[in-house]
C-alpha cells in the first residue's frame, strides 16, 4: 500500500476538485486539504457554462442533471457576411451548466471522501514560501488557482504572451425568447478580432452573451460587447456582467516541478480554439491526482499526453484560425455548409472545415505551414 502522503490543493475549481476526488478514491488514505479564497465553493463563476458532451464522455465526467441549464442540439456559427453553418442533431452536442451547483457537487464529493475544505484562504506571493509549506509538511502542492495561478508565480514560470491570454467579457441577460436548446458562435473583425462573440441560453429566458478577443486588444472587449448585443437584442435587462481571462496557449511540456503539480488554467490546459476549458480542467486534475494516488507524479505528464497532443493541434489552428481575414471567414462558413458531420465535437468539426479549406487555397495553407514549426 501507498504510505499516507499530505497534499495540499491551492483552488476549489474543477481541476482541483477533480484531483482531489481522485486522489481520494485511489488512496483514502491520503490526507487531502482543499484551500480557496472564496467563502463558499462555485461563487461567483466567471464562465459561459458549455461543456462538449464529446470530451465529458471521453474524460469519464458525468454532470448531474440538477447542475443542467440547457441542453444544446443546435450550434449556429456566422461569417462576417452574415452566413452561417448549422450543426443540427437529435442528440446533445453539450450542455450548459450552471457552474456554481456543478462545483458544489464535486465538492461534496471530495468531503463524503475525507478530503477537506478550507475557505477563505487568501493566498499572496509572500504566503508560497518555503518555510509555509515546510511548516505545513506537505508532501505535495497542486496548483489550481487559475490563469493567474499564484503557484505558478512562485514557481518563477515565464508570463504567458498577451497574444496567447484573451480578455472575456460576458453579459447575463434576460430577453422575452431566445431557444433553449441552441448556440450562436459570431466571427468577424467588426464582432471579436482574433475572437468570437457567442450567445449561450441558460434557462427562464436568459443568455449569457458575450466575446473574447486577445489581451492586447482589451481594452475594446467591453466597447465591442455592447456593440455586439446592440446589433442581437432590442429589448433586455443585464443580470450581471463578468470578465476573466482564459488562456489559449500551448499546454507547456511538463505539469510537474517536483513536488508541485499544475493542473487546470494554471497549467495551462484550455482549449486554444474555443477557450473551453471545465472538462479539459478536470481531465488535468484527474490526471494529477491518478499519478499522486500512485505516489509517481511524474506519471501526470503521461496520464495528461493525449490532451496536450490535442492541445497542441488546437493552437496551431488557432493561429490560422486568427489570422483569417473576414474574407476568410466569410470562405470557411461557406466550406462547412457543405459538411456532414463525423462526431458531436463542435470543435473537431471546425478544425476539418479549416483543414478543408486550407487544402483549397494555397494561399491559406502558407499560412498554416508557418504554424507547423
Amino acid at each position: 500500500m501507498t504510505a499516507t502522503k499530505k497534499v495540499v490543493i491551492v483552488g476549489a475549481g474543477p481541476s482541483g476538485l477533480a484531483c482531489a476526488e481522485e486522489i481520494l478514491t485511489h488512496n483514502g488514505d491520503y490526507d487531502v486539504n482543499i484551500m480557496d479564497k472564496k467563502s463558499k465553493v462555485g461563487e461567483n463563476p466567471r464562465c459561459a457554462g458549455g461543456v462538449s458532451l464529446y470530451m465529458a464522455e471521453k474524460v469519464g465526467v458525468s454532470i448531474p442533471k440538477n447542475c443542467i441549464v440547457a441542453r444544446i442540439r443546435r450550434v449556429c456559427i456566422y461569417a462576417p457576411n452574415g452566413n452561417r453553418w448549422e450543426l443540427e442533431g437529435d442528440k446533445d452536442y453539450g450542455y450548459i451548466l450552471n457552474r456554481e451547483l456543478f462545483e458544489q457537487d464535486m465538492a461534496e464529493k471530495v468531503e463524503g471522501l475525507g478530503g477537506k475544505m478550507i475557505l477563505n484562504q487568501v493566498f499572496t506571493f509572500k504566503d508560497l514560501d518555503r518555510e509555509f509549506f515546510a511548516k505545513s509538511q506537505y508532501d505535495y502542492i497542486v496548483g489550481a488557482d487559475g490563469p493567474a495561478s499564484v503557484v505558478r508565480q512562485w514557481l518563477g514560470l515565464p508570463r504567458l504572451s498577451l497574444e496567447d491570454v484573451h480578455i472575456g467579457v460576458q453579459k447575463m441577460i434576460s430577453i422575452d425568447y431566445y431557444p433553449h436548446d441552441t448556440i450562436q458562435l459570431y466571427f468577424g473583425e467588426n464582432v471579436a478580432p482574433q475572437g468570437y462573440a457567442w450567445i449561450f441560453p441558460c434557462g427562464d429566458s436568459k443568455v449569457r452573451i458575450g466575446l473574447g478577443i486577445p489581451s492586447s486588444k482589451g481594452p475594446l472587449a467591453m466597447s465591442l460587447l455592447d456593440q455586439f448585443i446592440s446589433r442581437q437584442v432590442n429589448d433586455y435587462k443585464v443580470i450581471d456582467c463578468i470578465g476573466k481571462q482564459i488562456p489559449t496557449t500551448r499546454m507547456p511540456k511538463t505539469g510537474v516541478y517536483g513536488n508541485i503539480l499544475l493542473v487546470g488554467d494554471a497549467l495551462p490546459s484550455t482549449d486554444p480554439v474555443t477557450g473551453g476549458g471545465i472538462i479539459q480542467a478536470i481531465a488535468s486534475g484527474k490526471a494529477a491526482g491518478q499519478a499522486l494516488a500512485e505516489d509517481k507524479p511524474f506519471n501526470y505528464d503521461r496520464y495528461i499526453g493525449w490532451l496536450r497532443k490535442q492541445n497542441s493541434r488546437r493552437y496551431r489552428l488557432k493561429k490560422v484560425l486568427y489570422s483569417f481575414s473576414d474574407e476568410d471567414l466569410n470562405e470557411l462558413i461557406q466550406v462547412m455548409k457543405g459538411f456532414t458531420p463525423k462526431t458531436l465535437s463542435v470543435g473537431k468539426e471546425i478544425s476539418r472545415a479549416i483543414l478543408h479549406l486550407l487544402w483549397q487555397k494555397p494561399r491559406l495553407f502558407k499560412k498554416f505551414f508557418k504554424y507547423l514549426r
